[in-house]
C-alpha cells in the first residue's frame, strides 16, 4: 500500500503557503497514492481549512485528516466568553468540513483499508518532554527559560486553545473555564487507545498506522531546532502517548506534525515520520521543489505482497 503524508500547511501564514496547496494536489495526482493523510495545522480559520481540503477533494484515494493545535484555536475572546471552545471545533465543525470535502475525520472514524488499520488524534501535550517539570501539575519548573519566539508560540496556545471544563461552566459564573493541558492530553490518549482496541478486534487487521499532530516521543526532537528552544519543548507532545502506543503491538507506524522539520526515525519497533510544509514566507525555492520536499510517500507491505520462497 502506497501512502502519502503532509502536515503543517499553514495556509493563513503567507501567500506562498496558500498557493502551495493546489501544487501539492497536482503532485499527488501524479503519485496516485492509495491513501493520503494530513497531520494537522492547516489554519485556525474554518474557511481556510475548507479551501485546503477542497483542493484535494478530486483525488481518488482515501483521504484522512487529524487537526493540529492551530486548527482548534478560537480566535475571539468574546466567542470564548459565550461558551464556544476548541471541543466544538474538534468534534463538530472540523469533522463536518472533512466529510463535506471527501476527507475522513480520522480522530472520529478509525479506518481499515486492505487489512491495515488507521487511527488518529490531535495528541496534545502534557509537559513530559521537559525534565524540570513541576511535580504536581507537570508544568515546567520556575527556572525554565524560553527565547522570545517560543514564548510567543506558547502564549498563542494559551490564549486561543480553549478546552472548556463543562462541569465548571454548569456551576455558573463568567467563562471560559479551561481544563488543564495535562487532563486534555490524558483524555485524548484514552480516546485513541479505545480506537486502537476497536481496530484490534477486527479480524484480519494485523497492522495499524497512527496519525497524530503532536509528537509522542522526545527522540523526534533530537537534532532539531525545537530541541534547542528550552521550555518550548514542553508544548510539543506527550511521552505518555508514546508509552501507550508501545503497548499495542500492531501499531507499526506513527505519523505526526508540529515540528516543522522532516523526520523519519525508529523508536523501539515504531517507524516515526514527520513531513511538514512549515512557514514559507522566506522560502525562495520554486513551489514544485517545496511540494516535492514536503510530501513523504512510503509503502506498507500487506500479506498478499509477501513472496514466499
Amino acid at each position: 500500500m502506497r501512502l502519502a503524508l503532509v502536515s503543517d500547511l499553514h495556509v493563513d501564514i503567507s501567500q506562498r503557503n496558500w498557493e502551495l496547496v493546489p501544487q501539492l494536489a497536482e503532485l499527488l495526482k501524479i503519485i496516485d497514492p492509495e491513501a493520503f493523510i494530513i497531520c494537522g495545522d492547516i489554519s485556525p480559520e474554518l474557511g481556510d481549512v475548507e479551501y485546503a481540503l477542497d483542493c484535494f477533494s478530486s483525488l481518488s484515494c482515501v483521504k484522512m485528516f487529524v487537526p493540529g493545535n492551530q486548527d482548534i484555536w478560537v480566535l475571539s475572546e468574546s466567542m470564548q466568553e459565550q461558551g464556544h471552545d476548541s471541543y466544538e471545533k474538534y468534534f463538530f465543525h472540523l469533522p463536518r468540513l472533512c466529510r463535506r470535502n471527501g476527507f475522513v475525520p480520522l480522530w472520529m472514524e478509525p479506518q481499515v483499508i486492505r487489512g491495515i488499520g488507521f487511527a488518529g488524534s490531535i495528541g496534545w501535550y502534557d509537559f513530559t518532554f521537559r525534565e524540570d517539570r513541576h511535580p504536581e501539575d507537570g508544568r515546567p519548573g520556575p527556572a525554565a527559560a524560553a527565547p522570545d519566539d517560543a514564548e510567543n508560540h506558547v502564549w498563542n496556545d494559551l490564549r486561543w486553545a480553549c478546552w472548556n471544563d463543562l462541569a465548571s461552566m454548569m456551576e455558573g459564573g463568567l467563562g471560559p473555564f479551561r481544563r488543564p493541558d495535562v487532563e486534555v492530553a490524558r483524555d485524548f490518549i484514552a480516546r485513541l487507545e479505545q480506537d486502537l482496541q476497536t481496530l484490534e478486534r477486527i479480524p484480519g487487521v494485523e497492522e495499524i498506522v497512527v496519525a497524530l499532530h503532536h509528537p509522542p516521543f522526545p527522540q523526534l526532537l533530537e537534532g532539531t531546532v525545537a530541541a534547542r528552544l528550552g521550555e518550548y519543548c514542553s508544548f510539543l507532545g506527550s511521552q505518555d502517548m508514546g508509552k501507550m502506543l508501545l503497548l499495542h503491538n500492531r501499531v507499526t507506524t506513527v505519523l505526526c506534525g508540529h515540528l516543522h522539520e522532516r523526520r523519519d526515525i525508529t523508536v523501539d519497533r515504531l517507524r516515526l515520520i514527520c513531513s511538514p510544509v512549515g512557514y514559507l514566507a522566506e522560502d525562495r525555492r520554486r513551489n514544485l521543489a517545496i511540494a516535492e520536499s514536503a510530501l513523504t510517500v512510503f509503502h506498507l507491505l500487506e500479506g498478499e505482497d509477501l513472496l514466499l520462497l
